[in-house]
């Protein structure tokens, strides 16, 4: 696999590290005041989101020095897209 390649499989384990924790807390809460519109759930995603995005664009600048490092040693995809998990998930875990 050429550095682009592995790189790009690395960014994909980053974001679904960002995304499912996303997921897990968008989802749908016993209503107690009635159906949400759009609007709202849109309002309500947004402050989940922002800091699993933030820490997210951070880990895939990381990223280029972890593949970087790695050199030869990602050849396969799935090793790629496993570090790029297990570096953002390990940064989430510490940053509490």
């Amino acid at each position: 696999m050429s550095f682009l390649e592995t790189y790009l499989f690395c960014v994909l384990g980053i974001v679904i590290s960002v995304i499912l924790p996303v997921l897990r807390q968008s989802l749908p809460q016993p209503l107690t005041k009635g159906p949400v519109a759009l609007g709202g759930f849109l309002a309500r995603l947004w402050p989940v989101a922002k800091p699993y995005l933030v820490l997210g664009i951070f880990s895939a600048v990381v990223g280029l020095l972890i593949v970087a490092v790695a050199g030869e040693t990602l050849k396969d995809w799935r090793a790629a897209l496993l570090v790029g998990y297990s570096w953002d998930s390990t940064l989430q875990k510490l940053k509490g």
